[in-house]
């Protein structure tokens, strides 16, 4: 009858860890949670546009690297993205590092009688836009319209509303634990160097 108990003991516990609340929790994470929505322009829609966001050392320059959870690049028509009817665009909602961020380059892809082409947005010259984020918080960042300006892909922040913020968040089935609030971001001079991302892409970024 012990063994028996034991067992069951065993499976209980193994049920309560399978069923454990990995969600970001508002106060308590170490990490950060960045929302943010991007809407593509009715004039000028693509088969994708990116914004790259990279986080800032001590000395306000990017950092080397563009991986990990030091930047983040949300992009329409992604399939991990959370759409609300009745509000344009889509959204993102991802883990990072605290710390400040800028906007380092936007990025379009196009394609037009099966010729795909490339709008480079990059932030060649102060300011840019920035926010900062720290430990345990959550922050919603409004909705970016993107669209090209000639043959350049730009972005704008279009709108910051907490009610856009709630619909999201009951969309998405309430991601995080606590309650994210909105962040207005702000123009900040950051140096940059416009260069290849890699050897196989004609994108620009700092």
């Amino acid at each position: 009858m012990r063994h028996f108990l034991a067992i069951l003991t065993t499976l209980a516990v193994a049920q309560c860890a399978t069923h454990e609340d990995n969600r970001f929790r508002v106060g308590a994470s170490p990490q950060a949670y960045v929302i943010i929505g991007v809407a593509e322009s009715a004039a000028n829609t693509a088969e994708s546009y990116r914004m790259l966001w990279r986080r800032l050392d001590e000395n306000g320059r990017f950092i080397a690297n563009y991986d990990g959870h030091t930047s983040f690049e949300p992009h329409t028509n992604a399939r991990s993205s959370t759409r609300v009817a009745g509000i344009p665009g889509e959204f993102e909602m991802v883990e990072i590092d605290p710390g400040t961020y800028a906007l380092d380059s936007v990025f379009a892809t196009l394609n037009d009688r099966n010729v795909t082409y490339f709008a480079n947005g990059i932030i060649s010259d102060p300011p840019r836009p920035t926010f900062d984020v720290a430990p345990g918080e959550a922050v919603y960042l409004g909705i970016w319209q993107l669209t090209l300006q000639d043959t350049t892909a730009v972005a704008h922040p279009w709108r910051l509303d907490d009610a856009d913020l709630r619909a999201v968040m009951r969309e998405a089935g309430d991601p995080i634990v606590g309650v994210p609030v909105s962040r207005e971001t702000k123009p900040r001079d950051v140096p940059c160097a416009p260069h290849r991302l890699n050897s196989i892409t004609q994108r620009q970024v700092c």
